[in-house]
Formats: C-alpha cells, sequence, structure tokens
C-alpha cells in the first residue's frame, strides 16, 4: 500500500500531526509520502492507494492553495479512497469537535465537490511565543471571545492523541472504491 499524505501548516502543528499518522500507518507497513501543500504534485491515477489531506484554520479559513489543489485533483480524489483532517484551535470544545459540528469543516465540505470517506477534527496547540505580533493578539482576542487561555506566555496542547489514532484506523480501514 501507497499513501500520499499532504499536509497544510502555518505554525508546525499539523505537520506535527501528520508526523504521528505517518509513523502508525508505517507500522502497519503501509509505505507514506508525507508532503507539504506547497510540494504538493498534480496527481495521476493509480499513483497512491489512498489520499489523505490535513490542514489548519486560519482566521475561519483553510489555505486557498488547498482549494485549488483539491479543484485540480478532483477527478483523482473522487476515484481513490480519501480522508481529511483539520487542526483547529477551537475543536478543544466538545461542541466544535466532529465534522458536523466544527462550523469550518462543515460549511467547506458543504460548498466542496470532493467528499473524503473519512473526516477527522483535531484541536491544536496554543502557543502564543510562535506568532507574530500581529497574529499573537488576534489570537489572543479569538481565544478571550471562546473563554480560553489568554496568557500569552501560555503553550497548550489541546490535541487528544488517542483521537489521532482511532483516525488512523480508520484510514487504514477504508475499503477500495475499485
Amino acid at each position: 500500500m501507497n499513501y500520499l499524505l499532504i499536509f497544510s501548516s502555518r505554525f508546525g502543528y499539523t505537520h506535527k500531526i501528520a508526523q504521528r499518522l505517518e509513523a502508525q500507518w508505517t507500522a502497519a507497513g503501509i509505505t507514506v509520502h508525507t508532503i507539504s501543500l506547497n510540494e504538493a504534485p498534480q496527481l495521476n491515477l493509480g499513483d497512491y492507494d489512498k489520499i489523505i489531506i490535513g490542514a489548519s484554520i486560519r482566521y475561519g479559513h483553510y489555505a486557498p492553495k488547498m482549494t485549488s489543489w483539491i479543484q485540480q485533483n478532483q477527478h483523482i480524489l473522487d476515484q481513490t479512497p480519501s480522508a481529511f483532517f483539520s487542526v483547529s484551535i477551537l475543536a478543544n470544545k466538545p461542541h466544535r469537535n466532529t465534522p458536523q459540528t466544527h462550523t469550518y469543516t462543515r460549511k467547506f465540505f458543504e460548498k466542496s465537490t470532493w467528499q473524503p470517506d473519512v473526516i477527522g477534527i483535531f484541536a491544536g496547540e496554543l502557543h502564543y511565543a510562535k506568532y507574530n505580533l500581529i497574529d499573537r493578539y488576534l489570537m489572543q482576542l479569538v481565544m478571550k471571545l471562546n473563554k480560553g487561555e489568554t496568557d500569552l506566555n501560555a503553550h497548550i496542547e489541546y490535541t487528544d492523541w488517542q483521537k489521532v489514532r482511532q483516525f488512523g484506523e480508520l484510514v487504514l480501514n477504508i475499503a477500495s472504491k475499485n
């Protein structure tokens, strides 16, 4: 089996989750090609047995480049078993951590013609020191509005790693579309 795992990460945390999934699948005997969205190839049908895309939310949106890449490869994605995972700081709230309750992901797939076989929603990391001045204060505002941590020295990993592992198992079990 040959998987393509594409990630879009602004501050490196989506990449960290992608690496954890890669390790899980590699341990299961899968060959995994983990590639940044910036290096993502134009696909050919049959190049990969499964395609997984991971993307972070930034101010309510996924990277526009991800949407373009999905549109350019729509035909392949429709014919290949696929999965998507979203990383969002606000997914640390129980009412925002499923594909149905995570507003940004739900809206994205309501507009998208691509419908992956599995969707995962993971809470990310709050690490103010990684952000530039503007991002730091905008994130602080978002956290204040959502009753979250506003201390600029905070570094909190909200990710439920068991949930990430369960997503990895679901991906392993996606059936072929042939």
